[in-house]
């Protein structure tokens, strides 16, 4: 079962490929990377999921790269938790 990680403080210069070679480069292998990109300006939002194979992979995924920094940024790493309407958030 594949686990959601969010990560927070993200620049806004950020892409998917910037975000999966920091967890790449900290021994991770991402199932899927996703940074949330404002529609206006086609930025990102500063924030993203990123998803593991798995619960362990996770935990040291969080360990590894909370507080990493990228860009001019420490990254926000933590579980994501389901909301009320079933989708994964923080």
């Amino acid at each position: 079962m594949t686990a959601k990680l969010f990560i927070g403080n993200l620049p806004y210069s950020c892409t998917e490929d910037d975000l999966r070679s920091i967890f790449e480069s900290a021994g991770t292998e991402p199932v899927d990377v996703r940074v949330i990109i404002d529609r206006s300006t086609g930025l990102s939002k500063g924030f993203g999921f990123v998803e593991m194979a798995d619960y362990d992979a996770a935990i040291y995924a969080k360990g590894a790269l909370s507080g990493a920094v990228l860009g001019d940024r420490n990254l926000v790493v933590d579980l994501a938790k389901p909301s009320a309407s079933g989708k994964v958030s923080r």
